[in-house]
């Protein structure tokens, strides 16, 4: 018999991985079954190939939960970044069986506001990708000039980064029935962009803002752990 009493997925960043949320998993409380998705191309799956597409990750994300999922739990879904928009379309289509019971999103607006930005810059370029990974905060410039770290970090952030650039938003004409949790950094995504969220989720919200990059997540992880275990302790 299980001790667990609910399932949590974690959908990682562009170029994130099992390790990169590590320091937030070690503080949630014991009874929640975390699942952080280990995306194909790094980590614990470094020797397999990377995803051709943003299709290709989503579809793997979706089938590294459905392996792991206990229907008798309940399930909740924290996606960072290019996280909560797979986030969105996995939990939009119920593409995961169960109760869903909260959506937490991390430094990300809505998806329809996204995909009108990405628009604008189909096809980036390397140079692009890298200039906008440093720009964010997620990448230090030294690991460009080290093969090994080249080869373990920044290729896969690349990877990802190109295939976030292919987004694009789908009216369902539905929402997505839950309860959901905002953390944001102001300077990184506006809580004016953040709100529009609320377009496509049924449910109650609540809004924190944290950090002044969009990496929070390295300087309060601590803080996050506290409003996940706050968020879930009551289910």
């Amino acid at each position: 018999m299980t001790d667990k009493k609910l399932q949590l997925f974690i959908l990682p960043y562009a170029g994130g991985s099992i390790a990169s949320f590590k320091r937030v998993v070690d503080l949630l409380d014991p009874v929640i079954d975390v699942v952080t998705v280990e995306y194909s191309g790094r980590g614990t799956r470094l020797k397999e190939p990377l995803a051709g597409s943003l299709k290709e990750m989503q579809e793997d994300a979706l089938e590294y939960c459905l392996k792991r999922r206990d229907t008798s739990l309940p399930f909740a879904v924290f996606g960072y970044s290019m996280g909560s928009l797979l986030g969105y379309e996995i939990l939009i289509n119920k593409c995961i069986p169960g109760e869903l019971v909260r959506f937490f999103v991390a430094a990300e607006v809505a998806p329809q506001t996204r995909a009108l930005e990405l628009r604008k810059e189909p096809n980036p370029t390397e140079e692009r990708v890298i200039e906008r990974a440093i720009g964010l905060g997620g990448l230090d410039e030294r690991m460009l000039s080290n093969k090994r770290f080249k080869d373990i970090y920044v290729r896969p952030m690349i990877s990802d980064f190109r295939h976030f650039f292919e987004y694009q938003f789908n009216d369902y004409g539905t929402k997505i029935n839950t309860d959901a949790t905002f953390l944001y950094c102001e300077k990184d995504t506006a809580l004016e962009s953040v709100r529009e969220w609320e377009q496509l989720i049924e449910g109650t919200y609540d809004y924190y803002e944290m950090g002044d990059n969009h990496f929070f997540i390295n300087q309060h992880f601590e803080q996050i752990a506290r409003i996940i275990n706050g968020k879930l302790e009551l289910l």
